[in-house]
């Protein structure tokens, strides 16, 4: 007896300690026998459920704690559980409270076996009240935040359609009632000074109102400024002098500018117009 007398010292401390740590946890930890009775119930149960643990030894889990509407679905859980003779963790459930009150739980389950024989139960419970109102809040949360976001998507895009739409105006009402008079000026101007500075302002205008460069370097990444400039004036209809004379450049230069482009559009060996292919893609 002697010889025991160290162990048994081991023992009792060990379990004094799971007894402290039993009594002030939140959660409720518990231990039936394998018809599901109590043998064990920590001080956390009336807090949970409104019982002393000693009101629950003896007393049969699904038929104490469970609706009597949920208990058949219960039953076939812990079968499952014996069956398997493997936990289940993070079980949600209903449990009544001693008042009748029912109230969400959750639950790890865990069989214990001799041998190959389930012969008890052990487990641990806690409230969801609260965590299922924070999920609830999170999800309500969630929805508002997508709301705002479909929203804000929304507005951004009808102002994008609505900037772009002034911009086409702008660029349209130029083509109309501004250029043509500067065409016409510059044709009949004989100051060189002046002919050269109409030329700069008409060019400068261009780049200014137009949303052409902005689209076609959207959707072909691979175009250089220059060649962006010389397909706007193409889209615009210029000829090739005409665009020689805006940009400054030789008509050779423009015509190998013509040339580069249809290669980068795809359209090189085919019979297709270059001003109507630009135009469809803006």
């Amino acid at each position: 007896m002697k010889a025991k007398a160290p162990a048994d010292k081991t023992l009792n401390s060990e379990t004094a300690r799971f007894h402290e740590l039993a009594s002030q946890s939140l959660e409720w930890i518990w231990e039936t026998d394998a018809q599901g009775d109590f043998t064990y119930c920590s001080p956390s149960c009336k807090a949970l459920y409104g019982y002393e643990p000693h009101e629950l030894l003896g007393c049969n889990i699904i038929e104490t704690l469970i609706p009597p509407e949920d208990r058949e679905t219960q039953r076939k859980i812990i079968e499952e559980i014996r069956q398997s003779k493997k936990p289940r963790i993070g079980l949600r459930r209903r449990a009544m409270q001693k008042d009748g009150t029912v109230i969400p739980i959750e639950t790890n389950f865990l069989p214990v076996l001799s041998g190959d024989t389930v012969v008890s139960f052990r487990g641990l419970s806690r409230d969801l009240r609260a965590i299922l109102e924070l999920e609830l809040h999170l999800q309500f949360k969630a929805r508002e935040l997508t709301e705002v976001n479909n929203a804000l998507s929304l507005l951004l895009h009808q102002s994008a359609e609505a900037s772009a739409e002034h911009e086409r105006r702008i660029h349209g009402n130029l083509q109309r009632l501004v250029l043509p008079y500067l065409e016409k000026i510059q044709e009949r101007c004989k100051d060189q000074e002046i002919e050269l500075n109409l030329r700069v302002a008409m060019a400068n205008l261009e780049k200014i109102t137009s949303t052409f460069n902005l689209t076609l370097s959207a959707r072909l990444g691979g175009l250089t400024p220059r060649e962006l400039e010389v397909a706007e004036l193409i889209k615009q209809g210029r000829s090739t002098k005409q665009m020689a004379t805006i940009l400054d450049l030789s008509s050779r230069t423009v015509e190998f500018y013509r040339d580069k482009l249809r290669v980068k559009l795809g359209i090189k060996s085919k019979k297709t117009n270059l001003r109507s292919y630009l135009s469809s893609l803006a």
